[in-house]
């Protein structure tokens, strides 16, 4: 990447040769592999599922950007030479003085600090250099789990995707920042089946920014092996949940897509705006101001993409802004949004850091990147103590929610009943339906630190799509007084 600062130089000083309002270029090398076990035969790339794309891909290319009276576009281009720079400068600048002609308001940047620096992921062993034997190998671990006599059926892939992301962006504003992100991730998809056709699927996804020896250190094997076992008693054990009124405690896995889905999409500013509208969506938080009471007291969500060896780690978001933890609900109120540069400028505050783009052929747009219920005080032990009649949602088999992140629906896989303070036997499929507002409203306690757990994933935003890697996670939580919508 060194060798090649000096061209982005170049496009930005030919760029700054016309007058504009703003320019940025970035370069980026993305890496990645992916090698996939179906039924135990080896795959390397793609799958009969949308979880792999080209075995081997290597990105590398230009991202130019220019804000010209107000009106922005961006072009890109995989040819580093100086003729092709400079005729992507030149398509950026004439798409954005079109788009500035049609614009009934124009595009601003909020006023931001510029920083020259230099940053990375803290990790041990590059995934990217592991040998494809040794990640073969790893695989295989796994397939060797199904040598047990299981009472069911099983299908299963295992797919393994190891990454590299190196990044140089430069500004007309002073912002010089190069920065490396090596990520691995590790998906295990199980379906179990019994006679009858009566079956179950279970999909996790482990991933981290740490290194490899980072999730070898996760015990993995034992934790698949585990999943199988409870997906097998699933099948064959799981009682129909009770349809009375009961108290829900949402685990880990369930708390972490509830902040992801159910807070952090709706308090996307470009939501809240209407640019996704007919593409990924909009907000009910449309229709409210910041300090507008979305839940009990005790409701605390964040995206912080700092933390160290998290899938969606960064410290500098693809414009140049420092990253920071975000307090979307504090204390149960609205009380920020993510922000990009423009939707900052157009609400009147600073950006704090939530653009990314997934290569160099895309723009940044507002995205999450590790979003969680914060911990509370509470033990698991005393959370069910005093609940007469419940059910423990360890683990969801299903979600959906609408266009605009109000109406919800969440369906339990591994849960449990819970009498009288006690856990009992699996219940299946116990399915709550509830609004975004009446769920953080039932809430009256969260988990301590000990129940603290994340959960790899990818967030789908955008059109063309981006696929962005981020992490999801929280404690236990508790909801008071649910209906449930159904169960099997």
């Amino acid at each position: 990447m060194e060798e090649f600062k000096e061209l982005a130089e170049y496009a930005l000083n030919y760029a700054q040769e016309q007058p504009l309002d703003y320019a940025e270029v970035r370069m980026e090398m993305n890496n990645r592999d992916t090698v996939s076990f179906l039924n135990g035969k080896l795959h390397i790339g793609n799958l009969p599922i949308e979880l792999t794309a080209d075995a081997f891909s290597r990105m590398f290319g230009m991202n130019i950007r220019i804000l010209v009276d107000g009106g922005m576009a961006m072009s890109s281009t995989n040819t580093i030479s100086k003729s092709s720079i400079k005729a992507a400068v030149d398509n950026a600048y004439k798409a954005a003085q079109r788009n500035a002609s049609q614009r009934k308001k124009p595009i601003k940047m909020s006023s931001e600090k510029s920083y020259e620096i230099k940053w990375s992921s803290n990790y041990k062993v590059n995934p990217i250099d592991i040998s494809l034997e040794e990640r073969i190998n790893f695989l295989k671990d796994f397939i060797a789990i199904f040598d047990y006599p299981f009472p069911i059926q099983f299908f299963h892939i295992f797919v393994l995707i190891t990454e590299e992301r190196n990044n140089y962006f430069i500004n007309n504003e002073g912002a010089r920042i190069s920065s490396y992100v090596p990520r691995v991730a590790f998906i295990p998809v199980i379906i179990g089946i019994v006679s009858g056709g009566k079956n179950e699927q279970m999909m996790k996804t482990y991933a981290t920014s740490a290194g490899w020896d980072e999730l070898l250190s996760w015990e993995l094997v034992k934790k698949v092996r585990e999943n199988v076992a409870i997906l097998s008693d699933i099948v064959t054990k799981a009682k129909k949940p009770p349809q009375e009124e009961l108290d829900i405690i949402l685990g880990p896995e369930v708390s972490g897509i509830v902040s992801h889905e159910n807070c952090g999409h709706p308090h996307e500013a470009d939501r809240i705006l209407g640019r996704e509208g007919a593409q990924a969506g909009e907000s009910y938080l449309r229709e409210h101001e910041l300090g507008f009471k979305i839940g009990n007291d005790c409701v605390n969500v964040y995206d912080d993409p700092t933390i160290e060896g998290s899938y969606g780690f960064y410290l500098f978001d693809d414009e140049g802004i420092k990253a920071r933890k975000r307090e979307l609900i504090k204390d149960g109120i609205f009380n920020e949004m993510l922000h990009n540069r423009e939707t900052a400028a157009i609400l009147n505050t600073n950006s704090n850091g939530a653009a990314r783009a997934t290569s160099y052929q895309r723009e940044p747009i507002i995205r999450m990147a590790n979003t969680y219920f914060a911990p509370g005080d509470f033990s698991f032990d005393e959370m069910i103590e005093d609940i007469k009649l419940g059910i423990y949602m360890k683990s969801f088999t299903e979600w959906n929610i609408d266009d605009k992140r109000l109406e919800a629906k969440y369906v339990g896989q591994e849960a449990y009943l819970i009498e009288n303070g006690e856990i009992k036997g699996l219940v299946s499929k116990p399915t709550l339906e509830i609004s975004s507002v009446g769920l953080f409203n039932s809430i009256d306690a969260q988990g301590d630190m000990n129940s603290l757990e994340w959960q790899g994933a990818f967030c789908g935003k955008s059109e063309p799509g981006q696929g962005i890697p981020v992490w999801t996670g929280g404690p236990n939580i508790r909801l008071r007084n649910i209906k449930l919508a159904g169960g099997e």
